[in-house]
């Protein structure tokens, strides 16, 4: 008698319910809406003057950088990029190496008024920057720092949120890793550098991305600091654009793609670090 084997069920269909679907159109519209100015701005860039004043078409009828050979010829603009690549650098190294720092130690260091410390370091946050901007202005220049990047460069040396998102995830490493370093011979610097930091990676990327975003798009502390042209950064360099040529707006797209293209591309190749840095820190919008 022959044996008979049970036929394998056909794999079921994930069916999506009424309220899923709407969610994902919901998100589909929205997706859209953000993405349209940047596309909008993309393709205008390429158009002429005339075109762009007068056409309402999304894509250019002739194509054209001649509104990029313009920010170059007329404006400090690649001084400006160095600028703003000097200035982003330097204090995303900055601020990263400060904050892993002083994250280690209100994490792993036991002393007296840790907490409170901490707690009024928090508190910092809550200060908006046009309080302090005044007394900030007068000490750069009084330490001979005033129109020049270093400036911009001392005041961003540290962080008080990056030091609260190194401390969220310096908890999590075990003390007994760290013990058994102590007890091997290791100092306190070497096992910063070569034990804490090197688990530390993802949330480090995490905040050089914050830090380096947010520097490069200041505006406010930039304008107040710089005169020099030779010394503005990007944001100063377009915002002089709308004033010498308020109706070209054919080189305020070009310079703001300029702008917003690099910064892009570095969190495309960032994305995966940053969405780890975050989770790993268990901060959530």
């Amino acid at each position: 008698m022959a044996t008979t084997y049970p036929t394998a069920l056909p794999p079921r269909r994930r069916s999506i319910s009424l309220g899923q679907s709407l969610m994902h159109i919901f998100l589909f519209v929205w997706c859209v809406i953000a993405v349209a100015p940047f596309i909008w701005s993309f393709l205008a860039s390429f158009k002429p003057f005339r075109e762009l004043v007068s056409s309402q078409d999304l894509f250019p009828h002739t194509w054209t950088l001649n509104g990029y050979r313009e920010i170059f010829n007329r404006a400090h603009f690649l001084t400006a990029v160095r600028n703003s690549i000097i200035s982003a650098v330097s204090v995303t190294v900055a601020t990263c190496f400060t904050s892993a720092a002083v994250g280690y130690v209100f994490a792993k260091y036991r002393f007296w008024g840790k907490e409170q410390l901490f707690t009024l370091l928090l508190a910092t946050l809550m200060v908006p920057f046009a309080v302090v901007l005044v007394p900030l202005y007068i000490t750069i220049y009084k330490i001979g720092l005033g129109n020049s990047l270093g400036g911009i460069i001392v005041t961003g040396f540290w962080s008080t949120f990056g030091i609260f998102l190194m401390r969220q995830f310096m908890e999590t490493i075990p003390f007994e890793l760290i013990d058994a370093a102590r007890i091997d011979g290791a100092s306190e610097w070497r096992i910063f550098f070569r034990i804490v930091l090197p688990l530390a990676t993802a949330p480090l990327a995490a905040l050089a991305i914050f830090s380096f975003l947010g520097n490069w798009d200041s505006y406010l502390w930039p304008l107040v600091v710089l005169n020099s042209p030779e010394k503005q950064t990007i944001p100063l360099i377009l915002s002089g654009l709308r004033s010498l040529y308020w109706t070209r707006y054919d080189m305020w797209t070009a310079g703001s793609m300029l702008t917003v293209v690099p910064i892009m591309i570095l969190y495309a190749f960032a994305s995966k670090w940053f969405i780890r840095g975050i989770a790993m820190t268990g901060i959530k919008g």
